[in-house]
């Protein structure tokens, strides 16, 4: 059953009656899943039954994997861009932004700067200054390149995702998605192996493999992430910019 239309879906965690108020990406993310589960219906096995077609119902498994893996990922650089959009619509000062994300922003420039001899660096000098300073004081504005926050991720393992977040002011982001315990080393753990087998799968392991209840697990833990990581992100950029509404 596919999920209702943006005015009239509710958060699949949150207490019947509670309006969803979502980002972009998140709503792309609810449509990414139901491809999924279009792709899982190619396989017809009845719950707890045996395949009539093994090698079609491990297809669709790899393929699931790799599918929901891929959507994950680009929820998250779906709503960085998004992040990245509103603060610089906004026109908010540079020194509003948590230090990780101006450090971060600018590590590119800093970097190229150290990698050239110091009689050539004033081209990068005035770059800097150009693009960069605004970041670091001063009355001038200026606007974030919303890929230079996320070039250094190679896969959304949940170490990465931890580290993506914390560039926007949020400590520990499967803390601030969940308070019990289980429900955060759970959520962990399947956000984990659902990237660990994309990986293992887009390097041609022909023994990685999941079953329709491994898929099912993994599609509920990302909509459970992406949903609560959405409120708090949003929250967390609205907070630099004084208390102004993203999504």
């Amino acid at each position: 059953m596919r999920r209702a239309s943006k005015s009239n879906r509710q958060r699949v965690c949150s207490p019947p009656g509670t309006a969803l108020v979502a980002s972009d990406s998140l709503e792309a993310f609810y449509h990414a899943v139901d491809e999924v589960e279009d792709l899982q219906r190619a396989d017809r096995t009845p719950v707890g039954g045996t395949s009539s077609d093994p090698t079609l119902t491990r297809v669709v498994g790899r393929a699931s994997v790799v599918l929901l893996s891929s959507h994950f990922e680009r929820y998250l650089y779906g709503v960085n861009e998004e992040a990245t959009d509103a603060l610089n619509g906004w026109v908010v000062a540079g020194t509003a932004l948590p230090m990780r994300l101006r450090l971060l922003h600018s590590r590119s420039s800093i970097d190229g700067m150290v990698e050239t001899a110091w009689e050539r660096r004033g081209d990068h000098l005035e770059r800097f200054i150009q693009n960069e300073a605004w970041l670091w004081g001063g009355e001038a504005r200026g606007a974030l390149d919303h890929e230079r926050l996320l070039r250094w991720m190679k896969s959304p393992t949940p170490q990465n995702v931890v580290r993506f977040y914390k560039f926007w002011g949020i400590k520990d982001i499967f803390s601030a998605v969940t308070r019990a315990v289980h429900t955060r080393t759970e959520m962990r753990l399947r956000l984990d192996e659902l990237v660990r087998k994309r990986n293992n799968i887009a390097h041609g392991d022909p023994s990685t493999e999941a079953t329709a209840s491994d898929v099912a697990s993994y599609r509920a833990a990302t909509l459970r992430f992406c949903e609560r990581a959405d409120s708090q992100l949003g929250r967390a950029v609205g907070r630099i910019a004084g208390n102004q509404t993203p999504w």
